[in-house]
């Protein structure tokens, strides 16, 4: 088989067998095909696209290059994934709730990404162990009902070479390529059924509803193909979900949540993810989940659940907030009318709150407060953030945060949180 009569078929169109691409795969991943090849495949896939057979055999090719993780743990597995955004500290809220509900919920989560914030550098702000063998994720799923941990290189290596040479030639951004490279990794557990959270917004990666919902039923068709239940809802990251961003202060309100005291969006966004995962195993109607897990979160069921897990893998759930605080006041009375997540995702990071290169060091007590949202009044010199920083001019740093936030004297509609639901 020849790699550049592969690059001519799709670059014309064509449809890869699943037999071309496992070549493909297995031929990069080998070293025996040069960048320069698979560049140009990958800007071929950029411009003609993937089918979902094609993102299938994609994506199985890449979960096969490394190990796959099988949890042994009664009841029913299930997994949740988020395409990431400022603030979503969801998993760590649904997580025990799922657990609380009878489910069983062993995530494999990453490290933040670009201005987004990962799971496991917010989990390692307390200082619990977030790398576990495959055999202590069972344990740890069979006695707490869940389990978050990073996932491990040995876990579809191909799709890390792969992704690499992307971000080097600007094909990131295909949709296909974006779904084999999500499922190489979520695929990799023997789960039952998985919901996807797919962002839209300014502090999204998606930023527009067509790519969101392209993204959505990516991933949702491909996982069925694969043989898993499978559901997504798109939801709002126009703005920071919840109270706080940043890592420690996202694992104290992800605490907060679970002891009753819970921001509305929050609970929106985790008790509709679980009214889906009601829906896909058959469990009960979609508000039935929803349902219950409003009742869990507001009854602070799932708080102790939470606590002994981190504390069970040596961490501390309050992790100490180490960093000076100022706050952010209104230039002007009105409306907040638009918020750059983005741009607040990356004020972060350059506070330290994240990465710039892989090897940085990050500052787990710094971060951001959002005391107003899209569609709240707020008079001139009203508090409307605040800032938790170690390092940096203040001034440069509240001018920054300000910048983020537009504002209207007519009064702005809220918007809606949960979009759209694909099954």
């Amino acid at each position: 088989m020849l790699f550049k009569e592969l690059i001519k078929k799709k670059r014309d169109g064509g449809e890869l067998s699943k037999e071309e691409i496992e070549f493909i795969v297995n031929s990069y991943t080998k070293g025996e095909t040069p960048d320069y090849q698979m560049a140009a495949l990958l800007m071929a896939v950029f411009f003609q696209g993937l089918s979902y057979n094609e993102t299938l055999y994609l994506t199985d090719s890449m979960l096969r290059s490394g190990k796959q993780v099988v949890v042994r743990a009664e009841g029913t597995l299930v997994d949740k994934h988020s395409t990431g955004g400022i603030g979503d500290k969801v998993s760590l809220v649904i997580a025990p709730v799922l657990a609380e509900l009878g489910f069983k919920a062993p995530l494999l989560a990453g490290r933040a990404l670009g201005f987004t914030g990962g799971t496991i550098d917010k989990l390692e702000s307390t200082g619990m162990k977030v790398e576990l063998s495959d055999d202590e994720i069972s344990k740890v799923t069979e006695r707490f009902g869940f389990s978050i941990s990073a996932q491990t290189p040995e876990i579809a290596p191909a799709d890390r070479k792969i992704y690499a040479l992307r971000d080097a030639t600007a094909t990131v951004e295909s949709i296909p390529l974006i779904v084999s490279s999500i499922l190489s990794k979520k695929l990799a557990v023997n789960t039952e059924a998985i919901v996807f959270d797919v962002k839209v917004g300014s502090g999204a990666f998606m930023k527009t509803m067509e790519k969101a919902k392209a993204l959505a039923e990516g991933l949702v068709q491909v996982s069925k193909l694969y043989g898993k239940r499978a559901g997504a809802l798109i939801t709002e990251m126009s703005q920071p979900l919840g109270l706080f961003a940043g890592n420690a202060l996202e694992v104290r309100e992800a605490a907060d949540a679970l002891s009753g005291t819970v921001q509305e969006d929050l609970l929106e966004v985790v008790s509709s993810l679980v009214g889906l995962l009601y829906e896909l195993t058959e469990k009960g109607s979609f508000n039935k989940g929803k349902f219950d897990a409003e009742e869990v979160i507001k009854n602070g069921k799932a708080l102790k659940r939470f606590t002994e897990w981190v504390e069970f893998l040596g961490g501390n759930p309050y992790p100490e907030i180490r960093a000076k605080r100022f706050v952010v006041k209104s230039p002007v009375g009105g409306y907040v009318s638009g918020i750059d997540g983005e741009q607040l995702g990356w004020l972060i990071v350059e506070m330290g709150g994240g990465r710039k290169r892989a090897e940085d060091q990050i500052d787990y007590s710094v971060g951001l407060a959002f005391f107003k949202k899209i569609g709240d009044r707020v008079e001139k010199g009203e508090p409307i953030g605040e800032i938790y920083y170690n390092s940096g001019d203040i001034k440069a740093l509240s001018e920054k945060f300000l910048r983020a936030f537009n504002f209207s004297q007519e009064e702005v509609k809220k918007p809606e949180l949960i979009k759209e639901k694909v099954v």
